[in-house]
């Protein structure tokens, strides 16, 4: 049975769930999930049995918000729905307490476009630290537009988290810290118990 989280968002081309850990949005954890896989499959990774890494943001304080994107999306369109997700979690948050924003797969090349325009365009992400998990190889077109946008977010820590044999065409000098593991299995938790704990270590206090 899936976790039921205590609210949505609709977004632009895309639906948001949110889990907060004390009623309200005050330390949120924005995490994109891969092209087609819809929220409630990201909850239920997020939730899974053999580590939860709801339950364990939860009991830190910090809140979750799932963000699913389309099949048949692309960066720059992901990246604007990432952009939406952002403002309306800013908007939204009570305290000063910085964002965690990132993903896995098609979702952590959407968050890593997204945040890097924001700062193109000056607009304040409020973002204290960026995770890409086995991001998606950017294609060609993408390339040069995330070049145009500086390659990456350049305001927040950029934690990279990547299973061994993957290529997500990042390098260990483009992020300050870079974790390598054997990932979980398919169908297991959405990070790892060893990449979950790291995470944890390295969010914004």
């Amino acid at each position: 049975m899936t976790t039921a989280p205590d609210e949505t968002w609709t977004l632009r081309h895309a639906t948001a769930w949110v889990f907060t850990a004390n009623g309200s949005l005050t330390r949120p954890v924005i995490l994109v999930g891969d092209a087609g896989v819809e929220p409630a499959a990201l909850a239920a990774a997020a939730d899974h049995g053999s580590y939860s890494l709801l339950s364990e943001l939860r009991a830190r304080g910090h809140d979750l918000v799932l963000l699913g994107l389309p099949d048949d999306g692309s960066m720059t369109g992901d990246g604007g729905t990432v952009q939406n997700a952002v403002t309306r979690a800013a908007a939204e948050q009570s305290g000063p307490h910085p964002l965690t924003v990132g993903g896995t797969g098609q979702g952590a090349l959407a968050a890593r476009y997204a945040l890097a325009g924001m700062e193109y365009q000056r607009l304040d992400h409020r973002t204290g630290v960026f995770f890409s998990h086995n991001g998606a190889v950017p294609e060609l077109e993408d390339e040069a537009e995330l070049s145009r946008m500086g390659e990456r977010p350049r305001i927040p820590r950029f934690l990279r988290l990547v299973d061994e044999g993957v290529t997500d065409g990042l390098t260990e000098e483009i992020a300050e810290d870079t974790v390598t593991g054997a990932g979980a299995p398919s169908g297991g938790p959405v990070l790892s118990e060893e990449y979950g704990s790291w995470l944890l270590k390295n969010l914004p206090r």
